[in-house]
């Protein structure tokens, strides 16, 4: 016999995270098996995403990609942006939604997927009540915003979740709620009655943050949610600022933020410094588009270094590298390289003339492989899986080692097999609702490694 509380409701058995890919998925991610027996990834973005940093570390890019990957990935994914520093237009969102095939050169605002205002529309107090409002008990009240995922419930059903919609903030930290846009019209920079502005500012965010566990995981939102860092200042030289988190120096802090906001969030992650990607001997970008991109001083191509203070799917702390183009947004295939290539993983060849080992009879070098990641998506995928595999090794300690290999030993033994690899190449590493309604199969890094020890056969092959 055992105890058991009579009408006591368990809590969903997953909340799905969605796949972003460029390395985001692995270290938040587990995988479970579908119906088919297939392994599905649940990484990648949570109901609730911090993002943080200085100025030029480019937060608002990485919120920005975020929201437009998920747009590409998720066909039923809607997304909104609240704008609060009056700096953003739906224009720039499509010039860096170029970046994702299958909505590049779409206007999403006019097919109702995107949508932008800012606080000269809406206050923060009436913005988020019509967040809140306009979402309210999605479950219930529109069946149409549930979709079925590849997930299996324990009775091997298809589990139903909300329908992807996101929601932007850009930023928290000049976000003003109702009561503080009053104060600043009915008196003036320097009155007495201002005196308590950042003190009431503060606790309506913090009121906000508070909230948003429940609502975004309750109304189906996945909110994203950038606020501004810097110095923290001492004014006791004699005392030493408290560390209040342990991945985040004593002498930084958040801006116009509060406290709770760093361990509310089920990711925060935090851009620390951004460099210019050149190379060291022409002093023109270290990945150069073509022949005609070779400028002395050009600093478009950067390296972002970021890390998640504070993962509660995943470790914190963890340092990690995006590469980002300053006209055209984050490079997913150049960020995966550039991860590769530091952990010298499935990469044949020398440092002038390399290949993949998953696609060998692609020829790369430093000056072609931007051009050649973007044209061909067969590179895009192996570049991927070559990724995911190395994460793989280097984070996950509990997967059986014989099942662990280098690229080069799972593109051969898999060849032996008889599996044609352009053929394996032509799939998605990601799931998606209905998921076998898809064009494009789905086969994740984990199938592969399964496939290469015969313990899995795709289902559609």
């Amino acid at each position: 016999m055992h105890f058991e509380i009579p009408g006591l409701k368990n809590a969903p058995l997953l909340r799905p995270l969605l796949n972003l890919g460029c390395g985001f998925d692995i270290p938040s991610g587990r995988y479970s098996l579908g119906v088919h027996g297939e392994s599905i990834l649940s990484g990648g973005l949570a109901h609730l995403t911090g993002i943080g940093g200085r100025g030029n570390t480019f937060k608002s890019t990485l919120m920005f990609f975020f929201i437009l990957r998920v747009l590409e990935r998720y066909i039923s994914a809607a997304a909104h942006i609240y704008d609060t520093e009056l700096s953003l237009t739906i224009a720039r969102l499509l010039e860096l939604a170029m970046q994702h095939a299958a909505i590049a050169g779409i206007d999403l605002q006019a097919e109702g997927r995107l949508s932008l205002t800012d606080k000269t529309i809406y206050d923060g107090t009436e913005w988020y009540n019509l967040i809140k409002e306009s979402t309210s008990d999605r479950k219930k009240k529109q069946k149409k915003d549930m979709g079925t995922t590849p997930f299996l419930d324990k009775d091997g059903k298809f589990i139903e979740y909300f329908l992807p919609f996101l929601v932007g903030v850009d930023s928290i930290s000049q976000f003003n709620s109702a009561n503080i846009i009053k104060i600043q019209d009915e008196n003036n920079i320097g009155d007495s009655s201002r005196n308590t502005e950042a003190l009431r500012d503060g606790g309506a965010k913090t009121q906000m943050v508070m909230e948003l566990p429940t609502v975004t995981a309750a109304n189906g939102i996945w909110m994203l949610l950038s606020a501004h860092m810097g110095d923290q200042f001492n004014l006791d030289a004699h005392s030493t600022p408290q560390k209040k988190l342990a991945f985040l120096k004593n002498n930084v802090k958040f801006k116009n933020v509060p406290e709770k906001f760093t361990f509310l969030m089920n990711n925060c992650w935090y851009c620390y410094n951004a460099s210019p990607l050149m190379n060291d001997t022409s002093k023109a970008p270290e990945y150069p588009r073509g022949t005609d991109d070779a400028m002395k001083g050009d600093t478009d191509l950067m390296l972002v270094q970021v890390c998640n203070l504070r993962g509660k799917s995943g470790p914190s702390g963890l340092p990690q590298e995006f590469i980002v183009s300053q006209s055209d947004g984050i490079h997913v295939g150049l960020t995966e390289f550039n991860y590769v290539k530091k952990a010298r993983f499935g990469i044949e060849g020398n440092l002038q003339n390399y290949q993949l080992s998953l696609v060998p009879d692609v020829n790369l070098s430093r000056t072609t492989i931007r051009r050649k990641l973007t044209e061909n998506k067969r590179l895009q995928r192996a570049m991927e899986i070559t990724c995911e595999m190395a994460q793989i090794i280097n984070l996950w300690h509990d997967v059986p080692k014989d099942l662990l290999c280098t690229p080069k030993e799972l593109f051969d033994d898999l060849k032996k097999q008889g599996y044609d690899w352009d053929r394996l190449l032509d799939t998605r590493g990601y799931w998606t609702f209905d998921n076998d309604k898809q064009e494009t199969p789905f086969l994740s890094t984990m199938d592969l490694l399964n496939m290469r020890k015969k313990l899995y056969k795709p289902y559609w092959y």
